[in-house]
């Protein structure tokens, strides 16, 4: 299998525009190209998506069993496609300071993918050749095939650096990026802002694959992906061969306000006998006819809440589902929209779906951002008190005046969280099926069961 990492040596160094560009690059070269992203980022993988014209997904070695992060990669890559694989941090940053779990570093070792490593040489010369030097010699087992730099002041900068490590290190430079400021990307809270929303996307993918094509050896990049040996075989798969027989339909809340999912989670629903369709808080006035089961991902509703506010007609279909037992998932922002109220950062308060009593609010600073392992409660009939899952948290609001039951206890720390109404869960934490596939399993069976009941 053809592949390559794009790693940085730490974040802010570009990483996600010089993949984006190379994969269009690559893409208008006829290659056909899935992309991937290291950790548990869900907008750095729509600018690859956008990119590459198919959708991107995430490899987290933290998260998911290694033999899962294998698994994605054979799933996902035909044996004619190149897998292009934008890093998360710096090479060598995972879940803790101390261990590689969780980092590119690991990734690439893990799949013995061939790493191509960016590193800023702004405001530098020779000591570039020390900064580089230090990363390939820190973990030797990790297969390094070149370098880029970016963030140059031009031409004649450039041919410093490739002078030093040159002199100093026998790793090919295959180019560099200048600074431009016609790649700008808004951002907010989250990050930059998605790919979703960005009205200018196609030009900025334009941009940067030009950019990436004048300076570096797209030749070069290419053949050190297809010199990849054999992607190891994993020992264990989650997917079944042949997807099971369609047991329910599950609606899937998808638009502008609400697009963070794992791709892999929606499609172990589907492989285990779901089948899904989409709709828009923010447009639709309906749910899908005979929907069996909801699914609110995670998003932006802060930003849309006026809009979400406007259409009460969805709003209530959400709540009167809520209330029929239908089994419902939400996850942070779809948390955010079942509660009954959400307060913007401008302190303007807006009703959202009912189902939950209380009001999301957001601060002024970031409430919490990291990994979470947790174990399910008494009350969470898809996460039992005996089994664990694993997930990634990141908000700016907190949810006033929760309810019971609670849902999930986090491990070490013991601090509970989530709420149930009926058969409907939320909580902030995004979780990841292949880490525990149970829980899609359940929540499967909880809709089919909902279907055969009549809708009762």
């Amino acid at each position: 299998m053809k592949r390559i990492l794009i790693a940085g040596t730490h974040s802010g160094v570009g990483k996600t525009m010089l993949t984006a560009g190379l994969i269009f690059a690559l893409r208008r070269r006829g290659q056909h190209v899935v992309p991937f992203k290291v950790g548990p980022d869900y907008i750095d993988p729509g600018f690859h998506a956008a990119a590459a014209g198919v959708p991107a997904s995430n490899l987290d070695s933290w998260m998911l069993p290694p033999d899962q992060v294998l698994e994605i990669l054979h799933r996902r890559v035909p044996a004619d496609a190149i897998a292009v694989i934008e890093g998360a941090m710096g090479l060598y940053d995972g879940r803790i300071g101390q261990g590689e779990i969780g980092s590119s570093a690991h990734v690439a070792k893990l799949t013995k993918t061939p790493v191509l490593l960016v590193a800023s040489g702004a405001k530098m010369a020779r000591s570039a050749a020390a900064l580089v030097g230090g990363y390939l010699q820190f973990d030797q087992d990790v297969p390094f095939v070149g370098i880029v730099f970016n963030q140059l002041s031009g031409e004649s900068h450039f041919h410093l650096l490739e002078e030093a490590v040159r002199s100093y290190l026998s790793l090919p430079v295959f180019g560099y990026l200048a600074k431009d400021n016609r790649v700008t990307v808004p951002e907010r809270h989250l990050g930059l802002l998605p790919a979703a929303e960005n009205r200018d996307l196609k030009e900025l993918v334009t941009l940067l694959a030009d950019l990436v094509e004048e300076k570096i050896d797209v030749n070069a990049v290419l053949a050190a992906a297809s010199a990849a040996g054999p992607l190891p075989e994993p020992t264990r798969k989650i997917f079944p061969v042949k997807g099971e027989r369609l047991s329910c339909r599950i609606a899937i809340a998808r638009d502008a306000a609400f697009s963070f999912y794992y791709a892999e989670n929606l499609e172990l629903l589907s492989c285990f006998g779901a089948e899904l369709v989409f709709f828009s808080p923010l447009h639709d006035s309906k749910l899908p006819e005979e929907s069996h089961g909801i699914l609110l991902g995670g998003g932006f509703p802060e930003i849309f809440a006026a809009k979400l506010a406007q259409n009460g007609a969805i709003r209530q279909a959400v709540k009167e589902a809520a209330i029929a037992g239908v089994p419902i998932y939400a996850e942070c922002g779809g948390y955010m929209y079942l509660a009954q109220e959400l307060q913007d950062s401008m302190g303007q308060v807006w009703p959202m779906a009912g189902v939950f009593p209380g009001r999301a609010v957001m601060r002024e600073k970031r409430r919490a951002l990291g990994y979470v392992e947790v174990t399910g409660l008494a009350e969470n009939f898809l996460l039992p008190e005996n089994e664990t899952c694993r997930g990634h948290e990141f908000h700016w609001s907190e949810m006033e005046q929760t309810s019971t039951p609670v849902l999930f206890r986090k491990l070490p720390q013991g601090e509970m969280s989530g709420e149930r109404f009926a058969n409907c869960q939320g909580s902030y934490f995004h979780l990841h099926f292949l880490s525990n596939p149970g829980m899609a399993r359940r929540f499967i069976t909880a809709c089919a069961n909902y279907a055969r009941q009549g809708g009762k």
